[in-house]
């Protein structure tokens, strides 16, 4: 009668090769798990703003997306009665957003800290200038991002970032 096994040399010599295939295969994991984050927050980001736009249409008044301090840290967005960026007593909060992880996020708008848009959709300064830029989102610790560039007329582009 027959017996049937793994021999020690065997078994050596499958965990060495599933080791060599699991050195190969953590960086390219790491690397999509980041990736992963970047297109999240990116996607947070747009949605964030394309309701802002929609709100300020929708109720035609002015509604600004503010960051709380920096943009990974979150927002808030709110009803800009007077129109000046901020969010003041008496001015309702529509909606908010969360922070995000392991994402830098920067704007290049000198009035880096808010986007504004009026009842038409149009983006503006809080001193009534068209407004437009774009958000890079880069990995906290990597490459290759996403640019988000906001339009003078409002509207949303999504794009590659190769130099984080």
């Amino acid at each position: 009668m027959f017996q049937r096994g793994v021999t020690l040399l065997e078994l050596l010599v499958t965990l060495a090769i599933l080791s060599i295939v699991l050195v190969m295969a953590v960086p390219g994991l790491s690397r999509q798990v980041q990736q992963g984050r970047v297109h999240g927050a990116a996607e947070e980001l747009h949605s964030a703003i394309l309701l802002a736009r929609t709100t300020a249409v929708s109720r035609n008044q002015r509604v600004t997306l503010l960051s709380a301090g920096s943009w990974e840290s979150g927002w808030v967005a709110f009803a800009d009665a007077n129109g000046n960026g901020l969010r003041d007593n008496g001015e309702s909060l529509i909606f908010s957003g969360p922070a995000l992880e392991s994402v830098n996020i920067d704007w290049n708008d000198p009035a880096g800290n808010y986007v504004s848009f009026i009842g038409t959709g149009v983006s503006r300064r809080a001193n009534g200038a068209l407004q437009m830029g774009t958000f890079s989102i880069c990995p906290a610790d990597g490459e290759g991002g996403l640019a988000l560039t906001l339009a003078p007329s409002g509207r949303l582009r999504t794009s590659r970032l190769d130099d984080c």
